[in-house]
């Protein structure tokens, strides 16, 4: 069952005993009141006069002080959690020392976060998380873990209770427990591989029911911490622990001896994918070496399959509302390589019969109907449903936005693939243009992402080294901005549906049968970002790529909601078949971002 929070009244009778509540550290923090104790010390809620602000002051037990040992590993953390810089890991702020029976006891004073902590917030769900609650929290803190394992450092004390939120509800992984360096152990070991094992000779660190098997033998590796990451996920889809036991050294061997844990589908909270199961499965494994190369990898695999159950369609509301679905969106990725001004290619001309637009002198127009009829809302539906979709994702009201209409097109010329990394790196390079993601300090992949740019779709992955690939985390502005330097302009909602759909309105790009051999592999896990036009066979009959499945790709039109823009296309993220028809769309603020959003370019058939 999920940990129960120590109640106001036990935390005043404790602190009524507590010697420390109410003094001063170093004439500067005064402390005010317990947040947590454990075996190992105690942290505080504390005032920092000089700053007017509240504060956590993190004091170990004197009696341990007095273990030398012990004394310089406490003393050794605070020296490498200050050298984590991640916006996802807990602040160090100051250190200091305070006096004590025993002699000087060392502090260190941390950020005070308001959002209280995940042991709390899945009590407040009904102890439970969905995949889309999961995911909220699971990547950032998944990206914290494998930058303090990059630091020659491992956690050993990943739990509910130290994954923390702000007011703004980012998750921060939280140095509540002693965090041990890999160098403490044994200095001369490599920090950047894994395979090797390290072991540490000392008391156990950390919570027995969050710990790997081999902590039993103090071998310490960064899949340590992802054994404890997966159980955290364990225990929030499942509602308890994996494993159980009525002592720690018991809840140690059975997870040394017993088999897989299994969860019980009939008493989840929300649809989970076979997929994201795997991944728990995995990340649970009983040797370090058959867990995933990281924990990033484990978050990745735990998202890749079944998409967002919320819409990324026509229903505004949804898109908007839910921050986790925003992060699900998607990043565009288009080949410029053949689509210099000046090109001579109409293979995107807004038509599906050539011999009469390509013929013309560039005004002629033509009158089409775009949108969804009821019927082909019934089929969406149905499509929906039958791709794993919840009831509230595969509502009649979530494809009400696709609105049936008339319109009258002038001819114009789409790319053929999405803009690439590459092209965007000349335009960036000739212009100096600063992307609305690399100005603010972050974009999103799942959730909020302070290292993702254009130039790195995720912390570890190099755009440049992905030429190809599609160029995302760009905004409606960076797009625009990109194809009127190129001598083009963005699409507009119209003229992307109907290049997409041509004048018999296919419901796919390639035609109005689901087939998602046209796809990428759907059930493949981790990053879903390709080279443009890996999947030919998933081309409109006019020779356009990647319009669905690649990423979602902005358009010029407005949504009509405030100074939203649509797009369009479905990604590499979505696994739902009703995301990919051409009559499908989202949209958000201008200035929005993610890891599966990019962008085409257009122009006038005349030019």
């Amino acid at each position: 069952m999920v940990e129960n929070p120590d109640t106001q009244q036990e935390t005043k009778d404790i602190d009524r005993d507590d010697k420390l509540v109410g003094e001063f550290l170093d004439n500067r923090y005064e402390i005010r009141r317990s947040l947590d104790r454990g075996g190992m010390g105690t942290v505080y809620l504390a005032w920092d006069q000089t700053l007017e602000r509240e504060v956590v002051v993190k004091i170990p037990h004197a009696g341990l002080m007095t273990d030398r040992a012990f004394r310089e590993r406490f003393l050794q953390e605070i020296r490498d959690l200050s050298t984590h810089e991640h916006p996802a890991i807990l602040s160090i702020i100051d250190s200091g020392s305070h006096a004590s029976p025993v002699g000087d006891v060392p502090y260190a004073v941390v950020q005070y976060l308001r959002g209280g902590n995940l042991r709390e917030r899945i009590t407040k769900q009904g102890g439970q998380q969905t995949r889309e609650e999961i995911l909220a929290w699971l990547p950032t803190v998944a990206d914290a873990l494998d930058t303090v394992h990059r630091n020659g450092s491992l956690h050993r004390d990943v739990k509910p209770a130290n994954i923390l939120f702000d007011a703004m509800n980012n998750a921060v992984l939280s140095d509540f427990g002693i965090a041990t360096a890999i160098g403490a152990a044994d200095p001369d070991a490599p920090t950047q591989e894994v395979p090797r094992e390290l072991t540490v000779v000392g008391t156990f660190v950390g919570s027995p029911a969050y710990a790997p098997p081999e902590a039993i033998d103090r071998i310490l590796t960064p899949a340590y911490d992802q054994y404890s990451l997966a159980t955290v996920v364990y225990l929030a889809v499942n509602g308890e622990l994996p494993y159980s036991g009525n002592t720690n050294e018991a809840i140690l061997i059975a997870k040394e001896k017993g088999g897989p844990p299994a969860i019980n589908r009939k008493k989840l909270k929300g649809p989970l994918s076979k997929s994201a199961e795997k991944a728990i499965i995995k990340g649970l494994a009983r040797q370090p070496e058959d867990r995933f190369a990281s924990c990033t990898s484990f978050a990745e695999a735990f998202a890749a399959e079944g998409g967002s159950t919320g819409a990324r369609l026509s229903i505004r509301p949804l898109v908007i509302a839910a921050v986790v679905l925003l992060g699900l969106l998607g990043l565009s990725r288009v080949d410029w390589s053949n689509r210099l001004p000046g090109g001579s290619d109409l293979s995107g001309v807004l038509t599906s019969a050539p011999s009469t637009l390509a013929e013309a002198d560039g005004t002629a127009e033509v009158t089409v109907d775009l949108g969804s009829t009821p019927k082909e809302i019934d089929r969406a539906i149905y499509l929906c449903e039958r791709g794993g979709g919840t009831s509230r994702a595969c509502a009649r009201d979530v494809f009400a936005d696709e609105r049936l209409r008339s319109v009258t097109l002038v001819p114009a010329i789409l790319d053929e693939t999405e803009v690439t990394n590459a092209a965007f790196a000349e335009f960036i390079d000739e212009t100096d243009y600063q992307t609305t993601a690399e100005e603010r300090g972050y974009s999103w992949d799942i959730t909020r992402c302070r290292r993702c740019s254009w130039r790195n779709p995720q912390p570890s992955r190099d755009a440049l080294a992905h030429p190809s690939d599609p160029v995302v985390h760009v905004s409606w502005t960076d797009a625009r901005s990109f194809c009127e330097w190129s001598g083009r302009r963005l699409p507009t909602e119209d003229e992307w549906e109907f290049s997409a759909r041509g004048q018999d309105r296919r419901t796919f790009p390639w035609g109005d049968e689901w087939d998602a051999n046209r796809l990428r592999d759907l059930t493949r896990e981790g990053l879903g970002l390709e080279p443009v036009g890996s999947h030919p066979e998933g081309a409109t009959p006019d020779g356009l790529q990647d319009l669905s499945g690649s990423v979602w790709e902005w358009t010029a039109t407005s949504s009509g909601e405030g100074e939203g823009r649509i797009f369009k296309g479905g990604s590499w993220m979505d696994r739902i078949p009703a995301y990919f028809r051409a009559a499908a769309f989202s949209e958000d603020a201008p200035d929005y971002s993610s890891i599966s959003l990019g962008f085409r370019c257009a122009q006038d058939a005349s030019n």
